[in-house]
Formats: C-alpha cells, sequence, structure tokens
C-alpha cells in the first residue's frame, strides 16, 4: 500500500496563523497535526509515503526530514497550488503511485488523506482492515453543519452522493478525508482526476468531484463509519481549539484514542 497525503493549500480561512506557516504544522497537544498524521500511517505499517506540498513547502520538507529521517516520504510539489485545488493536487502524485510499475500498471492499493486532520491512532487499523475494496471514512455520530462534506448512502452502506449538495437531513454522515482505494480502482481515480483537469472542470474542484463522477460511472464506494475514533478535519480557527481540547481531554492522540 502507498499513502497520498495532500498538504498544498493556503489555508486562507486559518490566517493570520497560516500567514507563514502551512496549516498542517500547526500544533495540537504541542505535536505539528502532520506529525500526528505521519505516525499513525507509518504505525498502520505503511512504508511509502507521498506528500504533496505548495503553499511553504519547504518549511514543510525540513520539518517532515528532520522528523522522520528513516521513512520514505517523498515530496510532491504542486507549483500551480494557488490557482488550483485539492484534486489537482493529488493528480500532481499519480507518478509516486506507479513509481515501480514500468508499464503503468498499478502494484498498490493506496491510503488518501488530507494533511489537516487530527485523529486516534486506532482509527487508521479499523479503517484499514474493513474489507470493501473501496472505502471512505464517514463521521456519523455527533454535530453536523452546512460546511461538512457529506455522504449520502444506500440501504447496504454504499454512498450515493458525496459533496456539499446533501441535505444535511438526508446525509449519513460527514466524510473526514481519509479514503481507501484498491489497486485497480486507484489507478480509474487518477483517469478520471486527468479527465476532469484535461476538460477544464478539475483544476479548481475539490477530488470528491472525481469520486462522485466514479459512483455515477457505477463504481461502489462503501462508507465506513468511524464515529468511534476522535477526528477532527482543521478548516477555521474553531477546529483548531476543538482539536486541542479534544487531545487535552484524551491525552497525547499519538497514544491513546
Amino acid at each position: 500500500m502507498k499513502c497520498i497525503i495532500l498538504a498544498a493549500g493556503t489555508a486562507t480561512r486559518m490566517r493570520p496563523l497560516t500567514t507563514n506557516l502551512p496549516k498542517c504544522l500547526l500544533p495540537v497537544g504541542g505535536k505539528p497535526i502532520l506529525q500526528r498524521a505521519i505516525e499513525h500511517v507509518a504505525a498502520a505499517g505503511i512504508e511509502q509515503i507521498g506528500l504533496v506540498i505548495g503553499f511553504q513547502g519547504e518549511a514543510i520538507r525540513e520539518f517532515v526530514k528532520k522528523q522522520f529521517p528513516s521513512l520514505r516520504i517523498r515530496f510532491i510539489v504542486n507549483p500551480k497550488y494557488e490557482s488550483t485545488n485539492n484534486a489537482f493536487s493529488l493528480l500532481m502524485a499519480r507518478e509516486f503511485f506507479y513509481a515501480g510499475s514500468k508499464e503503468k500498471r498499478p502494484l498498490h492499493d493506496l491510503l488518501l488523506m488530507d494533511a489537516d486532520i487530527v485523529f486516534s491512532p486506532r482509527l487508521l487499523p479499523f479503517f484499514l482492515n474493513e474489507g470493501s475494496p473501496n472505502r471512505i471514512a464517514v463521521r456519523v455520530a455527533g454535530h453536523h453543519d452546512e460546511e461538512e462534506v457529506r455522504v449520502k448512502v444506500d440501504a447496504l452502506g454504499n454512498v450515493l452522493v458525496i459533496g456539499k449538495t446533501t441535505p444535511l437531513a438526508d446525509a449519513y454522515g460527514e466524510s473526514i478525508g481519509i479514503e481507501f482505494f484498491a489497486s485497480h480502482e486507484a489507478q480509474r481515480l487518477f483517469e478520471t482526476l486527468e479527465q476532469r483537469v484535461r476538460s477544464g472542470d478539475g483544476r479548481n474542484e475539490f477530488y470528491e468531484a472525481s469520486f462522485q463522477a466514479m459512483i455515477d460511472q457505477g463504481m461502489c464506494f462503501k462508507a465506513v463509519d468511524v464515529s468511534s475514533f476522535p477526528a477532527i478535519e482543521i478548516d477555521t480557527p474553531e477546529d483548531l481549539r476543538a482539536a486541542e481540547a479534544l487531545v487535552m481531554t484524551q491525552g497525547d492522540s499519538s497514544k491513546n484514542s
């Protein structure tokens, strides 16, 4: 398995905290968000990590190299991070995904995640051991609001709609920004991203638009309820405070759930 972590954004909603510091390096409980994420990925046994950087990319590169000198982490630069969205950043990681395959055939499954999530170390082992070929981590329990990427599912828990258009009353829960793809479906993901970027739509989209296109074409995504494992995506200063409170309440999330 390979893991791609997206850390290229400018995080304008977090300013002034992110005026000169990338959001993923903001500390939560005394430890940068990205450090926590990489520790959890490595603890899950994933040895190849691709990290897409853009805004303050050198600061991220220097931090990661210093903090994780023994891990195999490849840095992928989105040079157009100011004018594109995370779908384009993910497409930039295509060569990393295919690395090792001379014929560009997928050799690995793919774990995809955003770099701004504070989550329990027990979440990934649970999520990765769930048996569905393609799955999305969803927080079902708790309060939900209009800012979330919402998921609507069928009676079997398969995702029908992912995005912000589903009314809250019809939503199963929030996609927290962690997904798993079996190798050939990961290949389809990159093909879909490229098609949408070439058409002009994909440059400024969230990658969930490509997920939806694949679902509309018949691909099956399983919504996996991870509510038992605390997770917060940091989009606003309020989210950062909530994550800090969560870590302080439950202890260091690198050691506890």
